[in-house]
């Protein structure tokens, strides 16, 4: 039943659910039968026996991440406690999303950094590469790296993949990753 409530608000990109998201407050309909708001929504509900119902946005940092919503089979089913602790619990929830939002971000982060490191060693091999063989200074050899990045339309990794493949009969061996704390 929620699957279809869902995807008739969604349909009609209206309803109590997408209310409380996109207002950040609670939307209460006290009885489907009697709601004028949403169009052909709350008949809708009705018709699949919803007559009451309570949409609980989820905050989360500084904006809404979703709502949750309650449904009851009779009209004028939650009361304002009912109110008050499902709007805690929403509150609730939304610190588990901030926190799994931040744990998503810390390892992305991480992968960032992985990859940067590994590009930084590919480039100062090469860097290393092309003064030897150019006799040049380290910012010389960069900036011929460089040039030829924008030359040949390629990252400046997959150039410095390149010249230290050809100089020595093979890919580089990546870096070991970094290890993770136990």
């Amino acid at each position: 039943m929620a699957d279809k409530l869902d995807e008739k608000q969604y349909g009609q990109d209206d309803g109590p659910c997408l209310e409380a998201l996109r207002t950040g407050r609670a939307v209460h309909v006290r009885d489907t039968l009697r709601e004028p708001r949403w169009g052909t929504y709350p008949r809708f509900a009705a018709g699949l026996g919803v007559r009451s119902s309570l949409s609980v946005p989820i905050p989360v940092r500084d904006h809404t991440a979703g709502a949750l919503n309650f449904y009851a089979a009779g009209p004028d089913a939650f009361t304002g406690d009912d109110r008050n602790t499902l709007t805690l619990y929403a509150a609730q929830a939304g610190g588990g999303i901030a926190l799994a939002q931040r744990l998503a971000d810390a390892e992305e982060f991480a992968r960032e950094v992985q990859a940067a490191l590994a590009s930084r060693s590919l480039i100062d091999q090469a860097i290393g590469t092309v003064m030897q063989d150019r006799q040049c200074t380290a910012e010389e050899a960069f900036d011929l790296l460089r040039r030829l990045s924008q030359q040949t339309n390629l990252k400046l990794r997959e150039v410095c993949v390149r010249l230290l493949t050809d100089t020595a009969g093979r890919p580089p061996t990546p870096p070991p990753p970094l290890r993770k704390r136990p």
